[in-house]
């Protein structure tokens, strides 16, 4: 072993709009600002963990003028997130070609019936939903996808399956198709679970 791993701390992301992302954060996810740096940094947390969590969980920091500059050129400055529901991929999470190679953040929510009060919080405010709910084959857990404000795919997942340090399920290899990414596919007595 190299390094004594003890989980993921945290994720950073740079985005277009610091006052608009800590807003979607903080309305849509229920994260707290733990503090800034300047205008241009902000640490998050999840205020409901907060007694057992660390300082943060998200470092959100500012593009620079150069890679705004860069994004207006190429015309990917101004999102419009409905934008991209027709281009996603049938199959896995989506992906957009605006966020590079971060796949999505994902963040727990208590049970699927979070998860479906979400779906219609964000469907209320006429916030995308890019995919789900539906149920992963790896990991057995519920998922829904949308996007932040600059497009990044944001997952919440609730019931994932446990992984016991010892006596747990051995890695499979899944094939490589949508009933693996989303179970649920064509089966609506599935859902009912």
């Amino acid at each position: 072993m190299v390094v004594e791993n003890m989980g993921l701390d945290h994720i950073a992301i740079k985005v277009r709009d610091i006052e608009k992302s800590v807003a979607f954060y903080r309305n849509v996810l229920n994260m707290e600002v733990s503090d800034r740096i300047g205008d241009s940094v902000a640490f998050l947390r999840t205020p409901s963990v907060a007694a057992q969590a660390q300082h943060h969980e998200m470092n959100i920091t500012q593009m620079s003028d150069a890679e705004l500059d860069v994004l207006e050129e190429r015309g990917e400055l101004d999102l419009d997130l409905h934008d991209f529901e027709e281009e996603l991929p049938e199959d896995g999470p989506p992906m957009l070609p605006t966020t590079g190679p971060i796949y999505h953040i994902a963040f727990e929510v208590p049970n699927f019936e979070a998860l479906k009060a979400a779906e219609e919080g964000l469907r209320e405010i006429d916030h995308p939903v890019y995919r789900g709910p539906g149920r992963h084959g790896p990991g057995d857990n519920f998922f829904l996808y949308f996007p932040d404000p600059d497009g990044y795919p944001i997952e919440l997942t609730a019931n994932m399956e446990d992984a016991p340090e010892e006596g747990g399920k051995p890695a499979r290899r899944w094939p490589k198709n949508e009933h693996t990414w989303n179970v649920w596919t064509g089966s609506e007595e599935l859902k009912e679970e």
